[in-house]
């Protein structure tokens, strides 16, 4: 039998991305995921039929976790802290003093689409409204220490945010008063309908709203990323090796 045998270097195809081309992928999904959304709830409403107990309503309802667009605002998160470190990395190589900054955020990110994967702030509620005896508008108690963190957040970052150059700190400052508007805006309103008149069909236009507002959030916010990205490097390459670095091997060697 003949063996194949490559060289040490294997070249593999360079692809071409854009921010426009990245932004016009996500939207399209977005938009194939309110459609599937739309038919679940005219399917739901048309037929009168009970969603918890419908396969359809689970994988396509935005109110429901752990279906397909759940899984889609966690990786759309996940993509984000991954752009974000890129940046930190670029901006550590540069020696910014707001790199650290840039790494908190791609850690912020990355729990953010750690938590719409597994729904963790959904275990705030019970906790929370006990606490608090929520109600009304803060029925979804959690939204009540989720505003006290964001004030932190912009107290803290407050500098970050101005030091960004102006197209960038614009496209920040949209998507991120389109995805708190959905998070926790619309998160309020749904509190408000479910606690007063229960889980019904507005509370589910209204969730379903919320889920559309975060997702166009982080198109904007994506998009930001990488024309900023695109504004400081002209080619960013990946590379994938399977040997340890050469000084890590001489380290290995020595201690042998």
């Amino acid at each position: 039998m003949t063996s194949l045998h490559f060289s040490d270097r294997v070249e593999l195809p360079i692809y071409y991305l854009s921010a426009k081309k990245i932004v016009k992928f996500l939207l399209t999904i977005i938009f194939f995921l309110i459609v599937l959304n739309l038919i679940e709830r005219i399917y739901i409403s048309w037929f009168n039929i009970n969603h918890e107990s419908q396969i359809v309503s689970y994988y396509f309802n935005f109110d429901q976790e752990f279906n397909l667009p759940s899984l889609y605002s966690a990786l759309a998160l996940g993509f984000s802290s991954y752009l974000l470190s890129i940046i930190a990395v670029i901006k550590k190589g540069t020696k910014s003093s707001y790199a650290r900054y840039w790494k908190t955020l791609a850690f912020i990110f990355l729990y953010l689409g750690i938590d719409e994967a597994c729904s963790i702030h959904e275990l705030l509620n019970p906790i929370v409204r006990k606490a608090t005896n929520a109600q009304g508008f803060f029925y979804f108690a959690w939204v009540i220490p989720a505003f006290f963190l964001l004030a932190i957040f912009l107290l803290i970052f407050r500098k970050f945010i101005f030091h960004l150059p102006i197209q960038t700190r614009t496209l920040f400052v949209l998507a991120g008063f389109i995805y708190v508007g959905g998070a926790l805006g619309m998160e309020l309103i749904g509190g408000y309908i479910a606690d007063n008149l229960g889980y019904n069909r507005i509370y589910g236009i209204v969730s379903s709203i919320e889920e559309i507002l975060e997702m166009l959030g982080i198109v904007i916010f994506i998009y930001g990323l990488l024309t900023y990205i695109q504004s400081q490097i002209n080619e960013l390459h990946f590379s994938l090796s399977f040997q340890a670095p050469i000084k890590k091997i001489n380290q290995r060697t020595k201690v042998s």
